[in-house]
């Protein structure tokens, strides 16, 4: 089966992920065949397996979770039109050259909710943590690239990237801006 991995959202927008037959794991790991560096991901967040006939994604109990059409999956068998949430990043699931779901999923019109009188709404609950500034952005994004000080550099070896890998980076804004 060939297997593409378009990115809808994130950096750089457009870039295709070829998902080789047999496993492709993501993560922020050295070691990890797609790397992406976000503290949003976890070290071995999840693996896509390219079976004989079936493309199956598997959460490997990362922290932020990985969602297929918005739902949180522990694994789930991906379809041509699947939209894979990873940290930051959206990709598109292209199977054997189509983009589009084989079945379009049915709509139900939802009836409108009667108001209560008794209970009163609740207030939205403003995001977790402080406000990122760019120069926390900076300092995590320089944590996760491992960056070490000259005299660091000369004592310890430099960190060994798996042959192969491709390495997603995202911008300051997908990191404050992002949607959960």
């Amino acid at each position: 089966m060939q297997v593409k991995l378009h990115l809808v959202k994130g950096n750089p927008k457009g870039k295709l992920v070829e998902v080789p037959t047999g496993k492709l794991t993501v993560g922020r790991a050295e070691d990890s065949d797609l790397i992406i560096a976000s503290t949003r991901v976890s070290r071995h967040h999840c693996e896509i397996a390219n079976e004989e006939n079936r493309l199956v994604i598997r959460d490997k109990k990362s922290a932020n979770g990985t969602f297929v059409n918005r739902k949180r999956v522990q694994e789930h068998v991906l379809q041509p039109g699947d939209e894979v949430r990873i940290g930051p990043l959206t990709f598109l699931v292209e199977i054997n050259g189509k983009r589009e779901p084989t079945a379009k999923p049915k709509t139900m019109k939802k009836k409108p909710a009667a108001k209560s009188q008794t209970a009163p709404s609740e207030p939205k609950m403003p995001p977790p943590g402080p406000p990122r500034s760019p120069d926390n952005i900076a300092l995590s994004l320089e944590r996760l690239a491992n960056k070490r000080t000259p005299q660091e550099e000369k004592s310890a070896p430099a960190p060994t990237k798996k042959k192969g890998a491709d390495v997603l980076h995202i911008s300051d804004k997908d990191l404050i801006d992002s949607d959960q």
